[in-house]
């Protein structure tokens, strides 16, 4: 814990024992912490192959399910390579570069916005360009 931030770093070559234990003893962290946040530190990963790529994946949405937003941290350029030759979807994901830029895009995500402005301000706006900084889930949608 950091934070407020659980940082679960995972330094060994995945399998199906490794990514069971990872995901029990992170659900537990989550649990008894009451974290709202998670940084997944993949930064001793030399390799990801699509199958544990989607483990990791199915590990952050039930992170999200029990209230705690994911970035994933440190992610080697070869590895970024090899999954989008690999077609992985990485639709949603939130990523950050290190540690440090993990943390600030956590951040925020969890502070809420100082520009609060009432319903009957934002109404005579034109509220189709208002995007939270640091959302990593921003919906594009065409007009």
């Amino acid at each position: 814990m950091s934070r407020d931030i659980v940082v679960a770093s995972i330094q060994v070559d995945l399998d199906e024992n490794v990514v069971a234990r990872f995901q029990e003893d992170l659900l537990r962290s989550i649990h008894e912490t009451g974290s709202r946040a998670v940084i997944l530190d993949v930064s001793g990963l030399e390799t990801i192959d699509s199958k544990e790529f989607d483990a990791l994946r199915s590990i952050i949405s039930i992170a999200k399910i029990m209230g705690a937003e994911s970035v994933l941290s440190g992610m080697r350029p070869g590895v970024v390579s090899a999954l989008m030759d690999a077609d992985v979807d990485v639709k949603g994901l939130c990523a950050a570069i290190n540690l440090d830029a993990a943390f600030d895009l956590i951040q925020a995500e969890l502070d809420p916005p100082n520009d609060f402005q009432p319903e009957a301000e934002l109404e005579s706006q034109d509220v189709s360009a208002v995007v939270a900084p640091g959302n990593c889930s921003v919906d594009v949608r065409e007009e």
